[in-house]
């Protein structure tokens, strides 16, 4: 039952479980509460750390009990009704048949809305273009397979119909679609290749961003080849075998090579005479089993504009 005398000062949303709810998965719990989000949603928010079981992260299949105090962060909470709108934004495919497309993200645009962006996102220009994506997922995020941070550019999966997306999300689940990345990171990497295997989780000081904690934490392997090394930078090429939120950035920080221009788990230090703008951070090459002809896509997308300026001054690395 909710109790809006427990509600926190950050108002975070907070429920206690009562006789009635005894025995009740965490997440159909929360897809009760919250109507405003799909089954989907809560569980992305769940596997995010957003949703906490007295205090600490539960999983989604936990077993309520009485008097279990269930808390929703703040930045689990939507600010506004979230009726997306199709929105005519320009959108560079790299791929596209009759089950899914693959699209070229810009950096700086959003996936999904969230507020301060609810009508400037992929999934508004997506709906746009292809307004039948409306059927294949019922929250804010159609279609959508995986993600990218807002100021990471390149390739995303988009699922053009339910059996599509079903198949694509198993290959995930069994770590068959390959994603690559390119990443420019602080200081000259000593190994030639590497792997990281460190747990991810959020951040208990800070809850909008990840770290690598014990603490209601999901494995996350990163693994890495020097493509190029400069003075005083190293140009890597990063393969994703499990897809937690910023772990790449999370897990090279964790090594002491943070991502060239990160504001939030790097310096953030410009380069000597380069005005960038965001991370140095590229999806450049997927690689999958086709969902209904099952032959092998391979595509790829070449470093953007402003990242490729930045490895033609040589002087500024």
């Amino acid at each position: 039952m909710y109790n809006p005398d427990l509600k926190s000062k950050n108002e975070n949303q907070i429920w206690q479980i009562d006789a009635e709810q005894v025995g009740q998965r965490l997440d159909r719990y929360l897809v009760s509460v919250l109507s405003d989000i799909s089954r989907t949603g809560v569980q992305q928010l769940i596997a995010d750390g957003l949703i906490l079981v007295n205090g600490r992260p539960a999983k989604a299949g936990y077993l309520l009990r009485l008097h279990d105090e269930i808390e929703a962060l703040q930045t689990a909470q939507p600010q506004q009704p979230l009726d997306v709108q199709p929105r005519a934004i320009p959108l560079d495919i790299a791929y596209e048949d009759d089950d899914l497309l693959v699209v070229n993200k810009a950096a700086g645009m959003v996936v999904h809305p969230a507020p301060g962006h609810y009508d400037d996102t992929l999934v508004n220009a997506l709906l746009a273009r292809y307004p039948q994506l409306q059927a294949v997922e019922g929250d804010v995020r159609p279609g959508i397979v995986h993600r990218l941070d807002r100021d990471t550019s390149g390739l995303m999966l988009v699922a053009k119909n339910v059996r599509a997306q079903a198949a694509l999300i198993e290959q995930m689940k069994r770590h068959e679609i390959m994603k690559r990345y390119l990443a420019l990171v602080d200081g000259n990497v000593s190994l030639d290749q590497g792997s990281i295997d460190a747990p991810i989780g959020r951040d208990p000081r800070h809850r909008q961003q990840m770290a690598v904690t014990a603490v209601g934490s999901r494995q996350a392997i990163t693994h890495f080849r020097v493509l190029q090394r400069f003075a005083r930078h190293t140009l890597l090429l990063v393969q994703l075998e499990t897809g937690r939120t910023h772990q790449i950035r999370v897990h090279l920080q964790a090594i002491g090579y943070p991502i060239v221009g990160d504001p939030v788990y790097g310096s953030g230090n410009k380069l000597r005479g380069i005005a960038l703008q965001r991370q140095f951070l590229h999806s450049y090459q997927l690689e999958l089993i086709h969902p209904a002809s099952r032959q092998k896509l391979e595509i790829e997308a070449p470093l953007p504009d402003d990242l490729q300026a930045v490895l033609m001054d040589e002087s500024a690395l």
